[in-house]
């Protein structure tokens, strides 16, 4: 009888030179990212092609004698070297794929530097772009800087160069002549320091630490600025507030400092997820001449966050977050209650603001005269149509420019509007010179639109795009913007904004070169609509569509075989997937499968109505939704598609609809990867940071302290997937984060463990990450996870 060694010898012949049939299906040895997958898992086979005799009759004579232990998913009993050879071949070729994909740098940031006329009378422009690298090699987001000039149509590009991953903010003035940059030592993580540099060469530091006024400096985005005065002397910026360092009851203190003894354990709430140490924000003002530096508190225990200057330069405007009775979590949510506040030098503060409603991103106009700002209702859902406002100074008078879209709007040149939804809020710099107009961007259906907005008369015009254009800064008349869609990576784009009523002529033209994606066409995409045929609860939404977003080959040319689905549906759930540059997506196209993004109803971008259809509603028409959605996807491109795969990946929102999915279908998915997906409801009111997305969502009022009764727990158990779990076949991969503040690990962890009690294949892995999961060694293992999960199930479909 041949030795093991020798059947592998003779299968790998085989299989190499495509003579095996294994259960009418030809068996390729290189088969997408699994090379060599057939060789541990035969059941029987049969010659396709005459071959030698003898080494037939010997595979025959193996393989009958194995059969009674050859077991699907007992393949590394049998073949135990050649298991670990293939996982590791495996392994090694998603790593390629994954370092192919992640050499695409994106944009982080970018700025225009400088505009200056040439000798011809036209103008040069100044372009500065920040990329942002998904470096493997160092486990960590790197970036570098590139500069342009645009000079009479022609682009000059400067070497690019890298950032220290020490500079925490970086901001240039408006003349350019000189920058600041907040940073951290490499000694002392815990010591920053503000360096000013001038273009005459000149640089000053400032060490923050030694002045000690001040707690870390603010770099989020809810909270975080860092802007210089029109006369380029002073920088404002928040801080955590300074508080007595907290020690033993037992320390000794010493005299003249704040006593911090018997406060080393007590608890402080601070502002939840990805905001840990962020209880109480302050006003900085540093005087980078005279280096004093000023904090300001302001009273209420209100928080101020998003400073800028006044036209002036004698004081600035801000937002102040209400923190009482007890923060909320605050990333993604537009909800909370923020006031707009004016303070001048000396700390004098006073609230210009009316109303109760969430203001975020306040803009003042080059005149001086009016403050733009987003404002949406407090409450209800985390995110929604928002108004465009307008505060004029210093009379106080407010205006909607662009109010609430119900469903649709139809603006200038016949186009339709459907909104303002935006987590960024505002451009930092959005005005045009007159004073006038300005420029938005916004998620509309399912790309991020930009529009000029005439603030006289609220007239609205969309700049002429393709696929996903959001700007990134506005100077001087000219516009800068980052392109992209699911099969194009980020380019930038320069265009000069015409006067008033010329607006639809505006023309793009390219700064960075177009990049193509490795054996990825740009144009293997496609994006549609449908309506759900089934009606909803309450038929005013029934007409509400549902767009789709399919990343992968439209049609088969080739004849190959068809391709692997995964069902991704976003998280939120108010958000929306839009058609623009996703490395994780691309990687899993670049694998050999297609994804379809399904915006169900709820997705921002379609009107409030959209929003305001799922409250009270998720588990049911949002699944429903995106389980039509992939059906509907399915009948288009059969040619292209297996339906036998369909696959399920989603976090948060997203994985509590593909842990659902794999419930209410459980024939129909083959396999599951959920990132700290919501599964309970009921235990998640009392733990996340946004104990009211728990009420709400379920369709019940959140107030401040209030404690659900058992008809309210019923109902958010009832709706969730937890509910459903004797339903699910499907095998389940939990990726979850220990720290994550949003849906607490201990819902995937006990679902994990019913899981297992129901001998549903299940797997978990626990990083030391929160609720993104996005730090590069995790994202990179989750994604390498994911592919390893769905590339076994895919195999197992295939038996």
């Amino acid at each position: 009888m041949v030795s093991l060694s020798g059947l592998y010898s003779i299968l790998k012949e085989l299989l190499q030179t495509r003579h095996l049939i294994k259960k009418n299906v030809l068996i390729n040895c290189n088969i997408g990212a699994f090379p060599s997958k057939s060789f541990y898992c035969l059941l029987n086979f049969q010659p396709l092609r005459p071959f030698s005799q003898e080494k037939t009759a010997q595979v025959l004579e193996i393989v009958s004698t194995l059969t009674p232990c050859i077991q699907r998913g007992q393949s590394t009993n049998i073949f135990p070297s050649l298991s670990k050879r293939c996982y590791s071949k495996m392994v090694d070729n998603l790593k390629k794929v994954l370092e192919s994909v992640a050499a695409i740098n994106t944009v982080k940031q970018a700025t225009i530097t400088s505009t200056r006329e040439n000798s011809s009378g036209k103008k040069d422009v100044g372009i500065e772009v920040q990329w942002s690298c998904f470096n493997l090699a160092a486990s960590e987001y790197t970036y570098n800087l590139s500069n342009y000039i645009i000079q009479d149509g022609r682009i000059m590009s400067h070497h690019p160069a890298p950032i220290s991953k020490n500079v925490l903010l970086r901001q240039t003035s408006n003349s350019g002549r000189v920058t600041a940059c907040v940073v951290t030592s490499d000694k002392d993580k815990e010591k920053e320091h503000v360096m000013v540099m001038k273009t005459d060469g000149f640089m000053t530091t400032i060490d923050l630490k030694e002045i000690d006024k001040h707690g870390k400096v603010y770099t989020d985005e809810e909270f975080s600025c860092l802007e210089w005065s029109p006369d380029e002397t002073t920088l404002v910026y928040v801080g955590e507030k300074k508080q007595p360092k907290p020690t033993s009851f037992f320390a000794s203190f010493k005299e003249g400092s704040e006593d911090g003894r018997g406060q080393e354990f007590l608890y402080r709430n601070d502002w939840g997820e990805q905001m840990k140490g962020k209880h109480q924000s302050v006003v900085c003002f540093l005087n980078v001449n005279t280096k004093e530096l000023s904090c300001h508190e302001l009273p209420d225990n209100l928080c101020p966050a998003q400073m800028v200057w006044t036209a002036d330069g004698t004081g600035v405007f801000g937002v102040a977050f209400e923190s009482q009775p007890f923060r909320l979590g605050l990333v993604y949510c537009h909800n909370r209650v923020s006031k707009l506040f004016h303070m001048d030098l000396n700390g004098t503060f006073t609230v210009i603001s009316e109303g109760l409603s969430n203001i975020r991103t306040p803009r003042v106009s080059p005149d001086g005269k009016k403050i733009a700002f987003l404002r949406s209702k407090v409450g209800g859902p985390h995110a929604k149509c928002s108004q465009l406002c307008l505060l004029s100074w210093p009379s106080k008078q407010e205006q909607i420019v662009v109010d609430v879209v119900e469903r649709e709007k139809r603006i200038h040149d016949d186009h339709l509007f459907f909104g303002i939804y935006t987590f960024s809020g505002l451009p930092r710099r959005c005005w045009l010179k007159d004073s006038e107009r300005l420029v938005i961007s916004t998620i509309s259906r399912s790309d991020i639109v930009s529009y000029v907005i005439h603030t006289t008369d609220g007239t609205i015009v969309e700049i002429p795009h393709i696929g996903s254009h959001m700007v990134t800064d506005v100077f001087d008349d000219y516009l800068l913007v980052n392109f992209s869609t699911l099969a194009h990576p980020n380019q930038i784009l320069l265009a000069s904004v015409p006067s008033k009523g010329q607006e639809i002529c505006i023309e793009m033209n390219q700064v960075t070169p177009t990049r193509k994606i490795p054996n990825i066409s740009s144009l293997e995409y496609s994006v549609w609509e449908f309506v759900n045929d089934t009606p909803h609860p309450n038929p005013k939404y029934s007409d509400t569509s549902i767009s789709l977003l399919y990343y992968g080959p439209v049609s088969n040319t080739k004849g190959g075989p068809k391709r692997p689905l995964i069902c991704w549906p976003h998280g939120g759930p108010h958000s929306s997937s839009v058609n623009s540059y996703s490395m994780a997506a691309t990687f899993f196209v670049a694998l050999g499968y297609s994804i379809v993004f399904v915006n169900y109803r709820g997705s921002v971008g379609f009107g409030q109505d959209g929003v305001d259809s799922l409250p009270g509603n998720c588990g049911l028409t949002d699944v429903d939704d995106v389980h039509k959605a992939t059906l509907n996807c399915l009948k288009r491109f059969s040619e292209v598609l297996d339906e036998s795969k369909v696959f399920l990946v989603g976090g948060s929102h997203g994985g509590f609809l593909v842990t659902h999915l794999a419930a209410q279908y459980p024939d129909f998915y083959k396999a599951v990867a959920a990132r700290n997906a919501v599964v309970d409801i009921s235990s998640m009111s009392a733990l996340s940071d946004i104990p009211d997305w728990c009420f709400v969502e379920s369709g019940f009022t959140y107030e401040h302290g209030k404690i659900p009764d058992g008809a309210t727990l019923s109902k958010m158990l009832e709706i969730s997937p937890i509910n459903r779990i004797d339903n699910i076949k499907a095998p389940i991969l939990l990726l979850v984060g220990k720290n994550d503040a949003r849906v607490p690990p201990s819902q995937s962890l006990y679902f994990h463990r019913l899981l297992l009690a129901r001998g549903v294949e299940t797997k978990l892995h626990l990083y030391d990450d929160c609720h993104p999961l996005r730090k590069v060694e995790v994202e990179a293992d989750c994604l390498i996870h994911i592919a390893l999960w769905l590339g076994k199930h895919w195999n197992k479909a295939t038996e």
